[in-house]
């Protein structure tokens, strides 16, 4: 069953995992939550674009690839959920 996962891009229309949505759907494999390439940078984790300076991906903060496992937080009350509870 696919689940929606929040993307760490926070509603970009130019990502290309979510395209400005803010989420979009995974679902686990036999061996779980595995990460994936990047689709926004390739896996590079820099975007370029002729002009301007190299810059850290948004979709994949400069990793290179999206780990669907963990998510951005949804807000204080879910950091303190977390600390608290585990995630």
């Amino acid at each position: 069953m696919a689940k929606k996962i929040l993307c760490h891009c926070g509603g970009r229309p130019s990502c290309r995992l979510c395209h400005g949505s803010k989420s979009y759907e995974y679902e686990a494999g036999p061996r779980g939550w595995l990460p994936f390439k990047c689709p926004t940078c390739g896996g590079s984790g820099f975007l370029t674009e002729p002009g301007f300076d190299r810059e850290k991906c948004f979709t994949c903060r400069g990793e290179g690839n999206v780990d669907p496992a963990s998510p951005p937080s949804h807000g204080l009350i879910d950091i303190i959920w977390k600390a608290m509870f585990g995630a």
